[in-house]
């Protein structure tokens, strides 16, 4: 997963801070993630998508994850170039608290983290993923769930999907401008 979500994300620069970012970032998934469902190809990870049940969360699950998060941090804090790009997720997950109060809504789910390689979109791969966790959410009765994404991905597969682009913020992030959405979707 962290290598799949390395090369997606996190390719550029120096590899062992582009390995860290990565790894914060899956285990940041993780931390929120009550389901997990992967699609792979002769052991290699064509993608992955993280599902989060409110009802079923609790506090010590996200324990350990943050604790591994922790280890992670000290090369990046001194290090130039991992202080910037450790500011620039920070600023990420500032934006999405922001986009959440915004919609001032409590859902049943989230998305915590979908992501498929580049060299497995347009096959179905992150269709059949996205169904299997919406097949998911219905069993556990979830009603509205929502999820966090933005201009670096391909955020029309959720409009395609139907979903409502319920709160954006337009920044610009070192120097390139960047839109951050929050989506919702209903099951019935």
């Amino acid at each position: 997963m962290e290598e799949l979500v390395r090369r997606t994300w996190y390719a550029d620069g120096d590899p062992n801070i582009s390995r860290r970012l990565a790894a914060i970032d899956v285990l940041e998934g993780l931390a929120r993630a009550t389901h997990a469902m992967t699609a792979e190809l002769n052991g290699e990870v064509l993608g992955v998508i993280l599902g989060s049940v409110r009802s079923e969360k609790t506090r010590w699950h996200r324990l350990p994850y943050r604790l591994r998060q922790i280890r992670l941090l000290p090369p990046l804090l001194f290090s130039g170039e991992g202080h910037r790009r450790l500011a620039e997720e920070l600023e990420i997950l500032r934006v999405d608290d922001d986009l959440r109060r915004e919609t001032d809504k409590t859902y049943d789910a989230e998305v915590a983290l979908f992501v498929v390689s580049p060299a497995a979109r347009g096959k179905g791969v992150g269709g059949r993923l996205f169904g299997e966790m919406m097949g998911l959410f219905r069993k556990l009765g979830v009603r509205e769930y929502f999820l966090f994404t933005d201009t670096s991905c391909d955020y029309g597969f959720y409009d395609h999907r139907g979903l409502v682009r319920r709160a954006e913020r337009h920044v610009d992030a070192d120097g390139k401008p960047k839109t951050f959405f929050l989506y919702e979707g209903g099951l019935l």
